[in-house]
């Protein structure tokens, strides 16, 4: 079932479940899969396999928030992001210098590449997107309150919603050729652009972030799970338990937050 909501777009209902979150492949088999891309063993080191249980049904968005929706947030609320207020800006794109980087002139609004409402939002920090979703719970209370309003994902939930029933590396199998029909990643499109890149061969058309939706959905109804925008997770990052975890929201502290499914400048080995 897909639920429609007017500042966050389409949300999709994830049923309960469980599943085996981490890699099935050995942090050496990884290495070697992905070589091309000079992949090293420690890359992998924190992926372990366990089992992990979702007990509850809960909301997701159907793709990733968009810059239109975030204009909506701004507008509301008159929210400034960290990347506006620090001074340092965040990343983007010197098209006179055909380079990235951070000036304090890009921002959620100001990529350096073209942006329509439709693009996902980028220079968005945690906290920002935190601010975010706590504006829609106070402002769309009643249509979801059986969920407890807005929050950000737990990873467990992120990658049980990912997977879709699948184990494979991405879910439309182990080719990271087949990443392009699923995702915007680096790409035989960006090479193009910048030859020394190290990419796949297939070409998913898009040099810079692409507009939500436009490539084939999971099998929940989600789209653009890998590739085009890193997405926050709740969690803080650490070290996965043993044994069967039930609804983990990860450790109680850390130094930094998770991100997942890699973006549109990533590797096929960060967009799984």
């Amino acid at each position: 079932p897909v639920v429609t909501q007017h500042r966050c777009g389409e949300m999709v209902l994830i049923p309960p479940g469980e599943f085996l979150m981490g890699s099935a492949q050995s942090p050496e088999e990884l290495a070697r899969l992905f070589a091309k891309f000079d992949a090293k063993v420690e890359w992998f080191q924190d992926e372990t396999q366990h089992r992990v249980k979702i007990t509850r049904p809960f909301l997701l968005g159907k793709s990733a928030v968009t810059v239109g929706a975030f204009q909506d947030f701004v507008t509301a609320s008159g929210y400034l992001t960290e990347a506006e207020k620090n001074g340092k800006g965040g990343w983007g794109y010197d098209t006179a210098k055909n380079a990235f980087g951070q000036d304090a002139k890009y921002r959620w609004n100001n990529t350096g590449w073209p942006q329509t409402p439709q693009h996902p939002v980028v220079n968005v920090t945690w906290n920002d997107a935190v601010a975010f979703v706590e504006h829609q719970t106070k402002h769309n209370r009643p249509q979801f309150s059986q969920f407890g309003g807005y929050r950000l994902s737990t990873e467990a939930q992120w990658e049980y919603a990912c997977r879709a029933g699948t184990g494979a590396l991405y879910y439309n199998g182990n080719d990271p050729e087949g990443l392009a029909q699923i995702g915007n990643v680096s790409d035989g499109t960006k090479r193009k652009k910048w030859p020394n890149w190290k990419t796949i061969d297939a070409e998913g058309g898009h040099l810079f972030t692409a507009p939500v939706s436009q490539f084939k959905p999971n099998a929940f109804g989600l789209y653009d799970m890998l590739g085009n925008v890193f997405e926050w997770c709740h969690d803080w990052y650490g070290a996965y338990g043993t044994g069967v975890a039930e609804d983990p929201t990860g450790p109680p502290s850390g130094s930094s937050r998770v991100l997942r499914g890699g973006s549109w400048s990533l590797h096929a080995n960060d967009c799984r």
